[in-house]
């Protein structure tokens, strides 16, 4: 079934702050054109879990900066937690997902942080380039 999957500038736009969201890299090859490989992901899977479990809100996306090649979607989620230092939520995430040097604990993900003001930009040169 289609889905409509908004990229991370558009998320920042609407959600006009910054934005955290999860990458993932070792996605196994599809085995039928209805295959949808991101779903096999353990990580994924434990990620969503706890997502799941904590109430936090997430959503996929996609990240591609304007001008480049739409890509298929590979598993990305937006996480619906704002990047505040005093937030118990987000600290909570921050334990959950980081090691003690700040590096994503789960192999093969990336964990990112887009600036409201990247957000903005790039979000102001897609719509340019629709026009």
């Amino acid at each position: 079934m289609p889905q409509l999957i908004c990229t991370t500038d558009e998320i920042g736009y609407r959600e006009g702050r910054d934005i955290l969201f999860l990458s993932f890299r070792d996605i196994p090859e599809p085995s039928s054109l209805d295959d949808e490989p991101w779903e096999r992901i353990p990580e994924r899977k434990t990620i969503l879990r706890w997502l799941d479990d904590q109430g936090i809100s997430w959503e996929p996306c996609l990240h591609c900066s304007p001008g480049t090649l739409a890509t298929p979607y590979r598993g990305a989620i937006y996480l619906d937690v704002a990047p505040d230092e005093l937030s118990e939520r987000y600290q909570k995430l921050l334990a959950f997902l980081e090691d003690n040097t700040g590096r994503c604990r789960f192999a093969g993900v990336d964990f990112w942080l887009v600036p409201l003001e990247k957000s903005l930009k790039w979000y102001e040169q897609r719509q340019a380039q629709l026009d």
